[in-house]
């Protein structure tokens, strides 16, 4: 299947990820030389890239009779551009990884904020239940990440959203109102509308949403 053809299909399946194109690797190239061995039916193609590394293709036919110089050059260039190809998918998912890496990381940045935001908040109020974020287990770290997604992927959202996102989180995984937080028994005194929420509590959520909204 052609290069053509096999673009017309991506094209007509919307597969519009980042992706290596034939146009890219054509792009990573400056030059092709090209060595036929003496007395050998064996090509040599050499391609240079934009970085100076160089990549070669080889080509060869059993039967001398069936040697084309302009043949051999092209199936020795479709061979180093096929290397190419390979070194540049490389780095596009490398570049990906990373990507993923980096977002991962800013994301829990601002939940570790956010959170020891909160901590402080808490303080002022008298509640000292709030650990660090470095003692706080793993669910609640998670829940502070899913908060700053969910303001990242929602940006308008109010702080009452951003309360109905975590109440519809906590009831999935089975918590349920209780006038003291007990993780053991999955029951925290927020667990109902934003309406119903203490004025003070409702500030909680006022503050994450700002301190997402500061940092990204």
């Amino acid at each position: 299947m052609s290069d053509q053809k096999i673009e017309e299909m991506i094209q007509k399946k919307n597969l519009n990820a980042p992706r290596i194109t034939p146009e890219h690797i054509e792009s990573t190239i400056i030059k092709a030389d090209y060595h036929v061995f003496p007395g050998t039916q064996l090509t040599i193609c050499c391609l240079t890239l934009k970085n100076g590394f160089t990549v070669t293709g080889e080509s060869a036919c059993a039967s001398p009779e069936n040697f084309d110089e302009d043949i051999g050059k092209e199936i020795a260039y479709g061979n180093a551009f096929e290397k190419v190809w390979s070194l540049e998918g490389y780095l596009l998912k490398e570049h990906l990884h990373e990507q993923i890496a980096d977002e991962q990381y800013f994301v829990e940045y601002i939940a570790k904020v956010a959170h020891e935001v909160n901590a402080a908040y808490c303080k002022a109020l008298g509640d000292d239940s709030q650990t660090s974020w470095d003692d706080a287990p793993e669910w609640q770290k998670q829940s502070a990440v899913t908060g700053v997604r969910f303001h990242l992927e929602n940006p308008d959202a109010s702080a009452s959203a951003s309360h109905e996102s975590w109440l519809a989180e906590k009831q999935a995984d089975g918590w349920v109102y209780g006038e003291v937080k007990d993780p053991a028994k999955k029951e925290h005194p927020c667990v109902v509308p934003f309406s119903k929420l203490p004025v003070e509590q409702q500030a909680k959520d006022f503050l994450f949403r700002q301190v997402v909204h500061s940092l990204k």
